[in-house]
């Protein structure tokens, strides 16, 4: 891509706002919010939603999508567009940014000064950030020529902006998150993440009446129909977002839609369809099967683990995410040698780690392991390696992320009210 003088004139004039942005006090009693792809979505969602609740500090989701920012004022909780006066105003002077991936994810220009927690979207096995050596995004991280350097600190603004805190609940995500974001350990966090440690907190009955009905309307209606329907099985197929196709769908041939429809109606299973929120557009072809349903456009899942019986993925970390609740995994990598050689690497561990569920390789073989009996089998089949990965990814015992982040900024506010 050729930088014109417009280009670069652009990006060093943003990159002086930035700059001026740490000249403003900031209030340490004042936090912003946000999420990709203008989402009401994943950690920074639990977080704000947990402590709007507690009122611990005073929380604010920033967005450029004004159907979230009004579904949320209606809620009567505090949100405002990126770019009007108040959310201007709210991204200068809030003391802490709350983010899944960027910045950006609340305003990438503004953000001088304040300090950066990123809680990140996932553990990965396929490498992140400074990592990744291979495939499209390793020209963003891993430039090889000092011109594409140059353009790349032009462009890339929020990708090269280091996070001054990360949470991390074992040792093997210290070592990933150390090393993909260049953080020192004194960076990391060790507790869990607030996407899962929120429906646990649930759970134990730890949270005032209100927020345990704090479930979208579409979330709500889902659960309904789930419930009414009494499926034998719930199936969801949450797969990761693969970066370098371009053009054709990748699910038309991953599946035949027509048998796995039919499938799915003789065995009264319900397949809840999840694409990455980058490739949701794709999804929209494949929702007119029977007992298929897209959710693709929802914030989340984490609101429906409870229900899912099997969860089918092939790298996303969301197999992570379901270790603590037992829900059998079934990893089904339609394409993976291309997968492999053109989306990114993953990282060493990853081909070392125990068995946690079968493979699926094709479309006939995965259906196999769809039926009823199979998934029943699926959870004492590989219940030790289930424990033993477990164990990796979330450590012993990993603490609640709410009472560790609280501790950590109160300690935070006594240490620079004695500077």
């Amino acid at each position: 891509m050729q930088l014109s003088l417009r280009d670069i004139l652009k990006a060093c004039a943003r990159k002086l706002v930035y700059q001026l942005s740490r000249l403003l006090p900031r209030n340490p009693n004042k936090a912003v919010f946000g999420s990709y792809k203008e989402l009401f979505s994943d950690n920074s969602k639990y977080l704000y939603k947990y402590w709007q609740q507690q009122q611990f500090i005073r929380c604010i989701w920033i967005s450029a999508n004004q159907d979230v920012i009004k579904q949320l004022n209606k809620n009567k909780q505090e949100a405002y567009y990126r770019w009007s006066l108040l959310g201007i105003y709210h991204a200068l002077t809030a003391k802490y940014y709350f983010y899944n991936s960027y910045i950006g994810d609340i305003n990438q220009w503004l953000a001088g000064g304040a300090t950066k927690i990123n809680l990140w979207h996932g553990s990965p096995m396929k490498k992140i950030e400074f990592d990744i050596d291979n495939g499209p995004m390793a020209e963003v991280f891993n430039p090889q020529s000092a011109l594409a350097q140059f353009k790349q600190s032009m462009l890339a603004h929020q990708q090269h902006v280091k996070p001054d805190l990360m949470l991390s609940p074992s040792p093997l995500i210290d070592t990933l998150f150390s090393s993909a974001f260049r953080l020192q350990a004194s960076q990391l966090l060790h507790c869990g993440n607030p996407r899962t440690d929120y429906y646990r907190t649930e759970t134990n009955q730890q949270l005032s009446p209100p927020q345990t009905q704090a479930h979208s309307t579409e979330l709500a209606a889902l659960r309904q129909q789930i419930q009414k329907r009494q499926y034998q099985q719930v199936i969801l197929y949450a797969p990761s977002w693969r970066d370098s196709y371009q053009g054709d769908n990748p699910y038309c041939n991953a599946f035949d839609w027509a048998a796995l429809s039919e499938h799915l109606q003789q065995h009264n299973q319900l397949f809840l369809l999840r694409l990455h929120p980058n490739e949701a557009a794709l999804a929209q072809q494949f929702s007119d099967f029977a007992n298929i349903i897209n959710i693709s456009a929802m914030e989340d899942v984490y609101g429906l683990l409870d229900c899912v019986d099997l969860l089918i993925t092939d790298y996303s970390s969301l197999f992570i995410d379901v270790l603590p609740l037992n829900i059998p995994i079934n990893f089904y990598r339609f394409d993976k040698t291309h997968y492999q050689q053109n989306c990114r690497n993953m990282y060493d561990y990853a081909s070392s780690m125990a068995d946690i569920g079968p493979e699926s390789l094709t479309f006939a073989a995965l259906l196999t392991q769809l039926q009823p009996a199979s998934i029943n089998e699926l959870a004492s089949q590989f219940q030790s390696n289930y424990l033993t990965v477990s164990k990796m990814y979330w450590g012993e015992s990993a603490k609640s992320s709410f009472n560790v982040l609280e501790d950590w900024i109160k300690n935070h506010h006594e240490l620079n009210s004695l500077l």
